[in-house]
């Protein structure tokens, strides 16, 4: 093997320099250019340990802002990782804001802004689709429609060809 020569190690000094650069590219692209579907949620909690906030707006990031009321949910896409929300509750007069990170693998997310302003942690929870969990519930059992329904027909046949 040959001694490298001073040109051969500045290539190679180059070309490690090059996939450094394409690797932190790659990196920043992945975190900062994914776009995520955050529902924004005021409904008061089921064993009633917060109650919806009775008329807000709420702003992420720079998006603009919408106003909610009691039972009300909507989205916001947003790119990136990292988002400040800003809530204006109008009966206090009253300006919450918070940052918070959408977990790295997540595409949709529930943000319950009366948990937020409440205190209560998770306030950011992953979305599960209803339509997923209910047939994952209702797997076991065969789905009938139709009960008085007739038999299924035969499927009709197709022709030959005469040659």
């Amino acid at each position: 093997m040959k001694p490298m020569t001073k040109t051969g190690r500045k290539r190679l000094i180059v070309r490690s320099a090059l996939v450094a650069v394409y690797v932190a590219l790659l990196v920043l692209m992945l975190l900062m250019g994914k776009r995520h579907t955050i529902l924004i949620d005021n409904k008061e909690a089921e064993d009633g340990s917060y109650a919806a906030i009775d008329g807000m707006s709420v702003q992420i990031d720079s998006l603009e802002s919408a106003e909610y009321y009691p039972g009300d949910r909507d989205k916001a896409v947003v790119n990136g990782q990292r988002h400040k929300i800003k809530i204006e509750i109008f009966a206090e007069s009253k300006v919450v804001e918070q940052s918070f990170t959408v977990p790295f693998g997540q595409e949709m997310l529930i943000l319950s802004v009366p948990k937020l302003v409440a205190g209560i942690t998770p306030y950011v929870e992953t979305f599960v689709p209803q339509t997923e969990s209910a047939v994952a519930a209702d797997s076991s059992q065969p789905q009938e429609f139709g009960g008085d329904a007739a038999a299924p027909e035969a499927a009709p046949v197709a022709p030959t060809l005469i040659q």
